[in-house]
């Protein structure tokens, strides 16, 4: 039995992939490629398929509230796993994570929160018809190619917040407490750091612009050149680490190689 990977799912039970790099510039209606088992960003859907004479890219709604995960907490994750996200969280908020495992050497796990949670989204329907009345831009030759193979995925929604909490537990269960005035030295840069007093068990993060963290994809099918259907990536299925949504033909072959990716959890089979 595959052994699930934390640091991939713990984002499942809210219906969400993570985004192991957080970052402010990833949306929906991007693109990513499938090949042996991740998923590489290529840029945007407006760029592979033209728009047909019936149905035109659908818009993308930003910022709606999301009351569902805001204030929710993750399960307990494992130290290593706990600290490897709140590295990527800060680093990308600006801030230094060199030392952070020195403060948390006495838990062994780690509890995330996210507060005030926004979603960038797009109405599958309508996407839906789109794709149906699209046609595949004759210049992408390639990634036509990973159309037919089933091998592209459209992002549908992103969640994104500048708030993240963090409580740590220790082995015998009880909360460990973290000193705010040393968080503080070794964060430093444009992070908040924060705390009901200066040692606490909770302790916020907040950054000077919203970070995506969690999203939803479909994967496209096509047959003989036309769209056909879609299929929903599961929730947990997979994390996206992309740094870049810069097209890979662009890239050279050693940078391709070391692009980052998505990590599908389990194997794919084209049906």
């Amino acid at each position: 039995m595959f052994c699930k990977d934390q640091s991939i799912t713990f984002l499942k039970s809210f219906g969400y992939n993570v985004v192991r790099v957080p970052k402010a510039d990833i949306q929906p209606l991007q693109i990513l490629s499938l090949k042996k088992g991740i998923l590489n960003p290529l840029g945007e859907l407006s760029t592979l398929l033209l728009a047909g004479n019936q149905a035109n890219l659908t818009t993308i709604r930003r910022d709606i509230p999301t009351a569902n995960i805001s204030g929710q907490k993750t399960s307990e994750l494992s130290l290593g796993v706990g600290i490897a996200i709140l590295g990527s969280i800060i680093g990308a908020m600006g801030g230094s994570k060199l030392g952070l495992e020195t403060k948390y050497s006495q838990a062994r796990t780690i509890t995330f929160e996210y507060a005030d949670v926004l979603s960038d989204t797009v109405e599958i329907a309508a996407l839906d018809q789109f794709l149906a009345d699209a046609d595949v831009n004759p210049l992408s030759q390639f990634v036509s190619q990973m159309l037919e193979a089933d091998d592209i995925y459209v992002i549908t929604a992103v969640i994104k917040s500048k708030k993240f909490s963090v409580e740590a537990k220790k082995k015998n269960g009880t909360n460990v407490e973290i000193s705010i005035p040393e968080i503080k030295g070794i964060v430093g840069g444009d992070v908040s750091i924060s705390g009901q007093n200066d040692t606490t068990t909770k302790v916020t993060f907040e950054g000077p612009i919203p970070l995506i963290f969690g999203f939803q994809a479909i994967r496209l099918i096509y047959e003989d050149g036309k769209y056909t259907a879609f299929k929903s990536l599961d929730a947990g299925g997979g994390a996206l680490s992309a740094t870049s949504l810069e097209p890979l033909q662009n890239l050279s072959t050693s940078d391709q190689e070391n692009h980052e990716y998505l990590i599908l959890d389990g194997g794919l089979t084209n049906l």
